[in-house]
This record gives C-alpha cells, structure tokens and sequence, in this order.
C-alpha cells in the first residue's frame, strides 16, 4: 500500500487533471495560467511531484477551484441501507427513500410504485429547479398539467421541477426509478 503522501500527491494530481479537463484546458494553457512549468505540472498531475503551496494556490485560481478542494483527502461515504427509511405516506402502493445528497441544493430520492398505483401530487420544487428521472425497472409516467410523459427500464427524462406533477404506473408490474432535483 502506498504511503499517505504518495497518496495525497497522487489524489491532488488526479484531481487538478480532472479540473483542468473539465475546463477544457490543454496541459499548456493550465501551466500558463498557474505560472508553473509545463513539464512540472504533467508530473504533479501524475502524481510523481509534490508541489508548494504556492504552486497548489496558483492552481487553484487557475481552474476556479478553491484549493481545499484540490487537497481534501478522498472520502466515501456509505449509507447502509437499514439507515435510509422508507416512507409510504406519497400515495397508495408508492415507497419513498430519500438517499443522501452528494451535494447542497440536490436531492437523490429513489422510488418504488406497485402496479396501477400513482403518488400524490408534487408541489413545485424552487424556481429554475430541474429533474432527471431514470427507470430502473418497469414503466413510469411523468403526470404534469399538460401531458403524460411514458418512461420505459433504462429510459432517461429531464424536465422543470418548478411546476406541480406527480408519478404513476401503468403498468401490470412494480416500477422503479431513481430521481435527482437540482
């Protein structure tokens, strides 16, 4: 197993190219911008190099990240599934389990309909809000006041959150999707 500072080198590299990747950023244009050598960044990013805090600041300003999160250890966070409780108070033969969020602002709730059944009606999330919906099993459909929106296993929607719907299965098996709100 590696050392905790071969690790922590290793995470900060994976971590600022990831960033640099997401920002679209070529290896030159992040060294540039962070006033490092190229050639010492392509070895931080692999891990081979410690940096200075100057360096890592550098870094962080360039990719418009704050430099807690370049150096924040890895964490996983587990929920055993005895912790998150079932609620069935969203309408008949509906269950609701509300995951933990892995950020603010962002829910993660999974749901179980049985067949012919449909939940209560949502009220509006906050303004601007948006959600993603993705069939694990069965059929869904997406109720709002204009239209019924049909989602198959494996099926995938994206729609406003800040307008008044609900959930519902037509079909003749139990449903389930996952539903994400940010």
């Amino acid at each position: 197993m590696a050392n905790t500072e071969d690790l922590g080198a290793r995470v900060f590299g994976a971590r600022i190219r990831a960033r640099r990747k997401y920002n679209d950023l070529t290896l030159n244009e992040l060294a540039v911008r962070a006033g490092i050598s190229r050639a010492a960044l392509s070895k931080i990013e692999r891990g081979e190099q410690d940096t200075s805090v100057s360096n890592a600041m550098g870094l962080s300003r360039a990719l418009g990240v704050d430099v807690g999160e370049l150096l924040a250890p890895p964490e996983v966070v587990i929920a055993r599934s005895s912790s998150i409780p079932a609620h069935s108070g969203y309408g008949r033969g509906t269950l609701r389990r509300d995951l933990p969020a892995p950020r603010e602002n962002m829910e993660v709730v999974h749901y179980k309909l049985d067949p012919h059944c449909e939940t209560a009606s949502f009220a509006a999330h906050r303004s601007g809000s948006r959600e993603s919906f993705f069939v694990l099993a069965g059929t869904i459909e997406i109720v709002t006041i204009d239209r019924r929106t049909t989602l198959r296993a494996g099926d995938c929607a994206q729609a406003p959150g800040d307008v008044p719907h609900q959930l519902s299965n037509p079909g003749d098996e139990p449903a389930e999707l996952m539903l994400f709100i940010v």
